[in-house]
């Protein structure tokens, strides 16, 4: 850490202007009190209060090098008193011994000087512990400054590393249910496995292009979305039925990469598969007064089929995204009725890191 006097010019206008103001306070001191007359009251403030800012300014180092994060209270003091006395007697020597050459003519005067050691001593000794103070107070501010910034740091790391690996599992995820669907299709309809392997090897090309730990507008995520939803349809055609309902102001809404595919995935998984009649996926957007959007992603489905059992992976993957984007809970909720599934997001504004191209 360097001198703190010195680290901007500011600093210096600032410490300057301290002594200036103890100067003319050590001067009205002397001429109302102590009847000293203007011009000795001037030099003895001027030589006495120059030679303690210049002794403050050197009492940085043994400040520095003085931790009290390393060696006990009583060392501490130890080497404080010490430090303090050599350097108060430097001080009041050399004080006396300027004024007495400077003003050697006003004897009056130079008897004032040597009567006036002990209450200089004592001003002195206030003088030093309120210097030392204040540079501990700057160390420990500057300590607490920076320990923050590194804490800060290592836990947006932690976070990235956590979107990392949440986000690893996105791909892998559909990937797997889409090639379990073209395995199939090629058995009952090899034209349409083809079609779709096709339409696949674009979205997928389309989640490469896009760099995963970016925000992006909704309008490309819906523009995704409907990528999967064109993909899905080639094997159960009329049966998926998808809507949308997004007001303008939405689109230019940034939200966390492929955050909506995975409810999309799961309306299908446990809507349409399930279903022998049509199962509709409705998706609504609506801006909030906070600049929030709420994503509402909604389907039927058949009360009385057997549901099949997931891992959970999709819905646990956004909702331990968005705490850590966010640093927000209860961002998405989950709403379950006789007939009717529905999954809402609320998505704020801004993510809770100022670096918001590395989410």
């Amino acid at each position: 850490m360097k001198h703190p006097i010195s680290q901007k010019i500011q600093f210096i206008f600032i410490y300057a202007g301290f002594w200036t103001v103890v100067l003319g306070l050590h001067v009205a001191t002397l001429i109302l009190l102590y009847k000293i007359d203007w011009w000795n009251a001037s030099i003895d403030g001027l030589v006495f209060n120059t030679l303690f800012a210049l002794l403050g300014i050197a009492l940085w180092y043994p400040v520095f090098y003085n931790d009290p994060e390393k060696q006990s209270i009583s060392m501490l003091l130890i080497n404080h008193l010490s430090i303090m006395v050599l350097s108060l007697a430097a001080w009041v020597s050399s004080g006396v011994f300027i004024c007495n050459q400077l003003l050697q003519n006003y004897p009056e005067y130079l008897e004032f000087v040597d009567a006036g050691i002990p209450w200089r001593i004592y001003t002195g000794i206030f003088f030093y512990f309120s210097i030392v103070l204040v540079y501990y107070l700057l160390i420990y501010g500057y300590s607490l400054r920076e320990h923050m910034l590194q804490e800060s740091r290592l836990r947006e790391k932690i976070n990235e590393a956590e979107l990392q690996s949440l986000k690893s599992q996105i791909n892998p995820h559909f990937l797997f249910n889409s090639l379990n669907s073209i395995s199939s299709l090629t058995i009952t309809n090899p034209e349409k496995a083809h079609e779709m392997i096709i339409n696949l090897s674009g979205f997928l090309r389309y989640s490469l292009a896009h760099d995963p730990n970016n925000l992006i507008p909704l309008r490309q995520e819906i523009e995704n979305m409907e990528s999967y939803i064109a993909v899905e349809k080639i094997r159960f055609g009329d049966k998926l039925v998808f809507i949308k309902n997004i007001c303008e102001p939405c689109y230019q809404h940034k939200v966390p990469f492929l955050i909506l595919q995975p409810l999309i995935e799961n309306a299908i998984k446990h809507g349409v598969y399930e279903s022998m009649e049509p199962v509709t996926v409705i998706v609504k957007c609506e801006t909030l007064p906070d600049q929030s959007i709420k994503i509402t992603v909604g389907n039927n489905f058949d009360p009385e089929a057997v549901s099949r059992k997931g891992t959970g992976t999709g819905i646990k993957n956004i909702t331990e995204r968005l705490k850590i984007i966010y640093q927000l809970h209860d961002l998405l909720t989950i709403e379950k009725k006789k007939d009717y599934f529905t999954v809402q997001l609320i998505l704020p504004n801004k993510p809770a890191f100022t670096n918001n191209n590395n989410l």
